[in-house]
């Protein structure tokens, strides 16, 4: 659905803290405001706190509370704390910063936090409200559902990025818990997303928004961020797959390369493709912003550390100086009048822990009062791709 390691915390303080854990060790390593050295990077400080010394170092800052010290946990300690906040009724993801409506994006990322903390009655009761209230006859979901609304899912169309993920979270899940009726309907949706979804333009394979509504005479309205690059490798990996989903991926990676704009060559939220050109699409801001910030996030997850150096060069230029800005106008320059969520933070913490070889402290995101439903969801999905990336060394 549309919208340096130590870059990252703010200099409101404890706030926005992204913590840096060592991956055999249960002390905690953090960037704090003001470890700045000469070159603008960051320096680590080792703090050894006890609990109570934790609690009082974060008190009045909405800190997560006599939680596991999350480098020796096997789930992340917010999980519990984002199903209170997020999935009150335990069936759908609300969005809090938006009428509290629900998005089938938010559903497959609430199933991949459920399957990634091993948490298998909220991924039935999820899987269940989802394929009830947004599935559709042909296997793909509508992409919004309203509670304030007689029709609660007025608009049928689908939004890409949440099939995928939906798809992906079921077939994890079915290998986690060893269920082959979920992979079954894994299956399902992965077939109604290459034939409604997949199409060949002028040579290349592309991955459309939406069913409906992404046309503009000969060429194609893309978003990059709905490309869940793990998501379609693992898909093109099954046995018997079929071979659109390699070239998907290929074709894909092909238009991320390209989609270079502006003076830091950054891919924008929504992009025009025909005749083998790229341009900014019309219709939406020319950002690279809330849509765009996901692409070096889902690059991260899948370890494409070749990829991930434009980002943190955008975000380590002197003008930033290691945070990335809620959006950047890639046509005038201009960027947000309002600092970036923590969300963003934690997707640059990744970043660079990933472009760094995923090696010593591995960044984690701790969830906090301040955080709405998106900068939460950017905030589990680092801290999954973060630890994932770290077990595969």
């Amino acid at each position: 659905m549309s919208r340096g390691r130590g870059c990252l915390p703010t200099r409101s303080g404890l706030s926005d803290r992204i913590w840096w854990l060592p991956r055999r060790t249960a002390t905690p390593v953090f960037f704090e405001p003001g470890d700045e050295n000469a070159h603008g990077s960051w320096t680590k400080r080792d703090v050894n706190l006890n609990r109570r010394g934790f609690l009082a170092a974060c008190a009045g800052a909405a800190a997560v509370a006599a939680r596991p010290t999350p480098a020796s946990a096997s789930v992340d300690p917010n999980w519990e704390i984002f199903k209170r906040r997020f999935i009150p009724g335990g069936v759908r993801v609300i969005d809090t910063g938006n009428n509290d409506v629900s998005h089938s994006e938010g559903q497959g990322w609430g199933l991949l936090f459920a399957q990634g903390n091993d948490d298998r009655e909220t991924f039935r009761r999820l899987w269940e409200w989802t394929s009830g209230a947004l599935q559709r006859s042909d296997g793909l979901f509508s992409w919004k559902w309203s509670p304030r609304l007689s029709n609660p899912v007025p608009d049928k169309n689908n939004a890409t990025d949440g099939d995928l993920l939906i798809a992906w979270a079921l077939t994890r899940a079915a290998r986690r818990w060893n269920e082959p009726g979920w992979l079954e309907l894994a299956k399902r949706i992965q077939a109604a997303i290459l034939d409604r979804l997949v199409t060949e333009v002028h040579g290349r394979t592309i991955l459309m928004p939406g069913a409906e509504g992404f046309v503009r005479g000969s060429r194609r309205i893309v978003n990059l961020s709905y490309y869940v690059w793990l998501a379609l490798n693992e898909f093109a990996e099954q046995p018997g797959s079929d071979r659109r989903w390699r070239q998907l991926e290929r074709d894909g990676l092909w238009l991320l390369d390209n989609a270079a704009f502006a003076v830091h060559g950054l891919p924008p939220d929504w992009l025009l493709y025909g005749n083998q050109e790229l341009r900014i699409a019309e219709g939406w801001p020319p950002h690279f912003g809330y849509d765009a910030i996901r692409i070096p996030l889902y690059l991260a997850w899948r370890g494409d550390r070749a990829r991930l150096g434009r980002f943190l060069a955008a975000w380590r230029s002197p003008r930033f100086g290691g945070r990335p800005p809620a959006w950047i106008n890639l046509v005038d320059g201009s960027t947000a009048p309002y600092p970036s969520s923590g969300g963003h933070r934690a997707v640059a913490a990744v970043t660079e822990f990933v472009a760094g070889g995923a090696v010593g402290s591995m960044p984690f995101a701790e969830l906090l009062a301040s955080d709405d439903y998106y900068s939460a969801s950017l905030k589990l999905l680092s801290n999954m791709a973060a630890r994932e990336s770290a077990a595969i060394r």
